[in-house]
């Protein structure tokens, strides 16, 4: 919507390392090498006794100072094709859904991952991720205007796990939040005229793998090209 081609995008996303973020860079020196996964820096902070000093874990307005960087003061009513993104209000449960105002400071609310990053403060509202209720928002789409929707569905199907593998809360948090988000997304998928499902063999909190996790996108969305257009009516 903001109007970067496909090569910018990935351009950015090959030079952001979501550790430098993620995780302060004291601690990362510290480490010597940046840990790969959620799981991995906080079974090490806890280590450490330094666990969760604020409600999230990283420096609170340093995405945002990214985004800004890069979009400036950027509005969504002002771009060049329609925009929203959804957050969720912890103060009254509610979804947010920002289709005005500042491009940046929405989508950080909207990433806005609990125990991982900082919920945000705006307007009166404390906001997090959207997709903590809804992460798979057609409804959105259709109250812009849209009239077809494609789905990109990047869920595996919930495994079955042994019971070593839930063996601290940690692990327990993220087995809670993968089925959470499971379920909530099968109840909602089936709105969109056509669902793009993307096998991606990595962990949702694994940013170690992003050039790789953008060729798996291009190739599915290549392969389902001509099912895209028909569904679309292209």
């Amino acid at each position: 919507s903001y109007g970067f081609s496909p090569e910018k995008l990935k351009t950015i996303a090959d030079q952001l390392s979501f550790s430098e973020y993620l995780f302060p860079l004291p601690f990362s020196r510290v480490l010597k090498t940046r840990p790969k996964t959620l799981i991995d820096f906080l079974l090490i902070e806890a280590y450490k006794n330094r666990l969760i000093k604020k409600m999230g874990l990283n420096q609170p307005d340093k995405i945002e100072e990214f985004f800004q960087q890069l979009i400036g003061e950027a509005n969504i009513e002002d771009l060049p094709l329609p925009f929203a993104c959804n957050a969720v209000d912890l103060l009254t449960g509610q979804e947010i859904i920002f289709s005005k105002g500042n491009l940046a400071k929405a989508i950080r609310a909207s990433m806005s991952l609990p125990f991982i990053f900082e919920p945000v403060n705006w307007n009166g509202h404390l906001l997090v991720d959207g997709g903590l209720i809804n992460n798979a928002p057609v409804k959105i789409a259709w109250q812009l205007g849209a009239t077809k929707t494609v789905l990109v569905d990047i869920h595996r199907p919930l495994a079955i796990i042994p019971p070593e593998n839930i063996s601290n809360i940690f692990q327990l948090l993220q087995r809670v939040m993968e089925t959470m988000s499971y379920h909530l997304h099968q109840d909602k998928i089936e709105e969109a005229d056509y669902i793009l499902r993307v096998d991606v063999p990595y962990d949702s909190l694994d940013f170690s793998q992003i050039a790789s996790i953008i060729e798996i996108g291009r190739k599915a969305a290549q392969k389902n090209l001509n099912q895209i257009k028909k569904a679309l009516h292209l």
